[in-house]
C-alpha cells in the first residue's frame, strides 16, 4: 500500500523564518522517505526517517509529530525488507530484518501488530537456520539458532529436536535425551505424531548401533550376552518401544533357555516392528522360542510368516520338524 506524503501548511511558517526553514527540511527529508518506500526501497527509506528523527530534534517540540510519524515507518520498513527476503525464501538475510523490526517497534513502543507477527516469524525461521547450520556441520550456530528460537518461543518443540539431533551427533546422550523429551512432549500436545515417529526413530537409531557392536563383539564360545543385555536396556531406557532391543532380548533369553522371556520380548518387537527383513527376523526367533517351549502348533503358525531371506529358509527347515 502506498504511503502518503506529509504535506506542510501554512500555518507552520508561521513559527520564524530559521525555524519554519529547519522544519521544511525535516518534512521533504520524511517524504523522501515515503517516496522510497513507495519504491520499495526499505533500507534506503530508513535511512531517510532516522535522519528525520536526528533533523527533528534540532527544531524541537514542533517538529515532534514528525519525528513520531518516522519512528511509526522505520519498524514497519524493516518488517517490509523482512517479508521480501522471506518470499524469496532468504531465510537467514529476512533474520536480522525481523530482529530489527521487534527492536525499533519496542524502543519505540508502536507497530504491535508488525511486532507480533515478526516474532511469531523469528522462532521458525530460527530453526531453519540452525536446521541448515547443523547439516553444515555447524553445530555451535546451530544450537546458537535453536536457543535464540527458544528465547522467543519456549514451546517450539522443533527446537528442541533440532538441539537433540546436535546433540545426538556430538554423542551427548544425556543432553540429546533431556532435548528430545521435551520435543515429544511439544509433539505429543500438538498430535504431531509425524515428528513423535521421527524422534524415536533417531533415539533407536543411536541406541541401536551399540546393541549391534556388543553382538558381533560376543565370544561364541563364552556366550557371554551381558554387555548386549546392556546395551539393550539403556536402548528401552530411552524409549521402551524399541522393536530391535527387545528382539535382540529375545534372542539373549532363546540362548539363555528363557522362552517365555523370549515370547514376551519378540511379541512386543512385533508389535513395533515396519520393515519386512526385522519382521522376519522376529518371526523366526518367536517361533524358535515357541518351539523350545513344545509349542509346534504356534511355532508352526508364527514360523510361516517368515517371508525373508536369511531367515526364510532357516524357518522352512524348522517347520519341516515343528509342522508335522
Amino acid at each position: 500500500m502506498k504511503l502518503r506524503a506529509f504535506v506542510m501548511i501554512g500555518g507552520m511558517l508561521l513559527a520564524g523564518t530559521i525555524t519554519a526553514q529547519t522544519l521544511t527540511e525535516v518534512i521533504n527529508e520524511f517524504n523522501t522517505g515515503v517516496e522510497k518506500v513507495n519504491n520499495q526501497e526499505y533500507e534506503v527509506s530508513i535511512e531517510h526517517f532516522n535522519q528525520v528523527i536526528s533533523l527533528a530534534a534540532k527544531v524541537g517540540a514542533e517538529a515532534n509529530d514528525m519525528k513520531e510519524k518516522a519512528q511509526q515507518q522505520i519498524p514497519a520498513a524493516y518488517y517490509r525488507q523482512a517479508n521480501v527476503f522471506m518470499k524469496r525464501k532468504q531465510y537467514d538475510n529476512a533474520i536480522p530484518y525481523l530482529e530489527k523490526t521487534i527492536e525499533f517497534a519496542t524502543l519505540y513502543n508502536n507497530n504491535e501488530e508488525i511486532n507480533k507477527k515478526a516474532a511469531g516469524y523469528l522462532p521458525q525461521l530460527y530453526v531453519a537456520e540452525g536446521i541448515r547450520a547443523s547439516q553444515n556441520q555447524s553445530l555451535d550456530e546451530a544450537i546458537a539458532y535453536f536457543d535464540k528460537s527458544l528465547l522467543l518461543d519456549e514451546t517450539n518443540y522443533k527446537a528442541h529436536q533440532g538441539k537433540a539431533m546436535v546433540f545426538l551427533s556430538q554423542d551427548e546422550a544425556e543432553m540429546m535425551l533431556e532435548s528430545f523429551a521435551k520435543a515429544k512432549e511439544g509433539a505429543m500436545a500438538k498430535n504431531d505424531t509425524k515428528t513423535i515417529d521421527n524422534i524415536n526413530e533417531a533415539i533407536n537409531s543411536y541406541y541401536n548401533k551399540f546393541i549391534v557392536e556388543e553382538m558381533a563383539n560376543v565370544d561364541p564360545e563364552e556366550n557371554d550376552f551381558s554387555y548386549v543385555v546392556e546395551a539393550c536396556e539403556k536402548a528401552l531406557a530411552a524409549n521402551p518401544d524399541n522393536p530391535r532391543a527387545l528382539y535382540h532380548l529375545a534372542i539373549v533369553a532363546n540362548k539363555g533357555g528363557e522362552y517365555d522371556k523370549a515370547i514376551e520380548n519378540a511379541e512386543k518387537a512385533l508389535a513395533n516392528e515396519t520393515e519386512p527383513v526385522w519382521i522376519s527376523a522376529i518371526n523366526f526367533e518367536l517361533g524358535s522360542a515357541f518351539q523350545n517351549s513344545d509349542d509346534y502348533t504356534r511355532a508352526c503358525e508364527v514360523l510361516k510368516k517368515v517371508t525373508e531371506e536369511p531367515f526364510l529358509t532357516r524357518a522352512e527347515q524348522k517347520m519341516g520338524t515343528v509342522c508335522n
